[in-house]
């Protein structure tokens, strides 16, 4: 069984298996290691001939077989590796399909985002065209009772002069939180660089 195995691995080995050979016996020749001298005496004696009449050591043999098994391991490791690589360009196409997918969502929402901002800027500018037409103190009773948030987009969306006449008539805290909230929201002036 030994021998049919170390023949057909062997064969499969061709002229580079053949020039393997030739080099291991010239290393076994020079001195070998310790565990080739082992390994040749658990070897039968039999080897198959070169076509020169030179027959295989059995170090030479034994040598042939461990590349052979290298070789095979080698080509398992590669088919895994290209499975690998298969499974990475299967999860990339995935991935780049799915932040695709994404994309388009997100258009989506800036769309639906800005047609919503600008409902609500027509709602809002209407407010604030209701309260810049009433009487400020009646506008001022109405305005202390919303949300701060609600009041600061009603108050920038009117003409100065109207809504520093209702700021007047707000409740004193709320004038002043409204005032620092509309003085965080405007950039501050720019300084020009021709100034002395």
């Amino acid at each position: 069984m030994m021998n049919v195995r170390r023949q057909s691995g062997l064969r499969a080995l061709g002229l580079g298996g053949l020039m393997l050979a030739l080099a291991a016996s010239a290393w076994a020749a020079g001195g070998g290691s310790k565990e080739a001298e082992d390994v040749s005496t658990t070897l039968p004696v039999e080897a198959p001939q070169l076509k020169q009449g030179r027959a295989f050591t059995d170090t030479e043999v034994q040598v042939l077989l461990d590349l052979e098994q290298r070789r095979i391991e080698m080509d398992r490791r590669e088919q895994a590796l290209e499975l690998r690589e298969k499974l990475v360009d299967l999860m990339e196409q995935r991935l780049n399909a799915r932040v695709a997918e994404l994309e388009g969502l997100r258009g989506e929402m800036e769309k639906l985002m800005t047609s919503m901002s600008g409902k609500d800027d027509k709602e809002l500018q209407q407010l604030a065209s209701i309260y810049g037409n009433m009487k400020p103190a009646a506008a001022a009773v109405v305005l202390n009772r919303l949300d701060n948030a609600i009041v600061l987009d009603v108050l920038v969306r009117m003409p100065a002069k109207k809504s520093g006449k209702l700021m007047e008539a707000l409740e004193p805290a709320k004038a002043r939180y409204l005032s620092e909230m509309m003085a965080a929201r405007t950039p501050p002036p720019s300084v020009s660089a021709t100034t002395p």
